[in-house]
C-alpha cells in the first residue's frame, strides 16, 4: 500500500517520536497501544475513557474500538488501517545515527535555548559543515540529518520546553537537500538499509 502521507507530515511525526521519551513533551500526535484478541493496534488520539475499557474488557469493546478507525494508524503486523508509515522504528535509527556525532554542543544548544528555539537551522548548518570537512567521505545531507537529531535531543535534555518538534520539523523541511536524500534511499525506512555506508 502506498503511503498517502506528505513529506512534511512524515517529518512531524518522527520529530514527535524522536522527543516522546523526554518527560513534558505533549505530542499533537498520541501514540498509544492497545492490545485485544491477540492483534496489536496503535491509535493517534483515541479517548482515553475507550482506551481503559478496551484494556479492561478486551473483545467487549471491540465494535467501539472500530468506531474510531479513522484515528487508527497501523495494525501492527497485520497492514494498515490509514498509512503504513510508522515514526518509531525511524526515530530509533535517527537516535542510533546521532550517537555518532560526538562534537561538544553546549554552546550551540545554549544560543537556542537563549534564542527561545531560533537559530537552531542555523546551528545545526555550521555544525554539519565543520563535520562533512573534517569527514569528506560523509554525505552533507546525512551529517545535517544526524546533527539536528543529536542537537535536538541534547536541547531537550537541557531545557525540554524549548525543543519541540517543529524545530527539527522547520529544519528539515526548509533544506531541500534533506528531502532528495532521503528519497535516493527510497524513503526513511530505508535509512537503517543505509547505515553502513558512508559511516563517518
Amino acid at each position: 500500500m502506498k503511503d498517502s502521507m506528505t513529506f512534511e507530515e512524515q517529518v512531524e511525526q518522527i520529530a514527535e517520536a524522536l522527543l516522546a521519551d523526554f518527560p513534558g513533551q505533549k505530542s499533537k500526535t498520541e501514540f498509544r497501544v492497545l492490545h485485544y484478541n491477540g492483534a496489536s493496534v496503535r491509535f493517534e488520539g483515541p479517548p482515553p475513557s475507550l482506551l481503559a475499557r478496551a484494556t479492561a474488557q478486551g473483545s467487549e469493546t471491540r465494535d467501539e474500538v472500530h468506531q474510531h478507525q479513522s484515528q487508527i494508524s497501523r495494525f501492527q503486523g497485520g497492514g494498515s488501517a490509514a498509512s503504513p508509515f510508522d515514526p518509531v522504528p525511524i526515530a530509533n535509527t535517527l537516535r542510533r545515527l546521532g550517537d555518532q556525532f560526538n562534537a561538544d554542543l553546549e554552546r550551540p544548544a545554549r544560543e537556542v535555548i537563549e534564542a527561545e528555539g531560533r537559530k537552531f537551522k542555523e546551528n545545526v548548518e555550521t555544525l554539519s559543515k565543520t563535520w562533512t570537512i573534517q569527514n569528506p567521505e560523509l554525505e552533507y545531507e546525512k551529517a545535517f540529518l544526524v546533527v539536528a537529531v543529536k542537537l535536538l535531543r541534547y536541547i531537550a535534555k537541557k531545557a525540554y520546553g524549548v525543543a519541540q518538534p517543529r524545530l527539527l520539523t522547520e529544519a528539515i523541511n526548509a533544506t531541500p537537500e534533506v528531502r532528495h536524500y532521503i528519497e535516493r534511499q527510497g524513503g526513511w525506512e530505508n535509512l537503517e538499509n543505509r547505515r553502513g555506508q558512508n559511516n563517518p
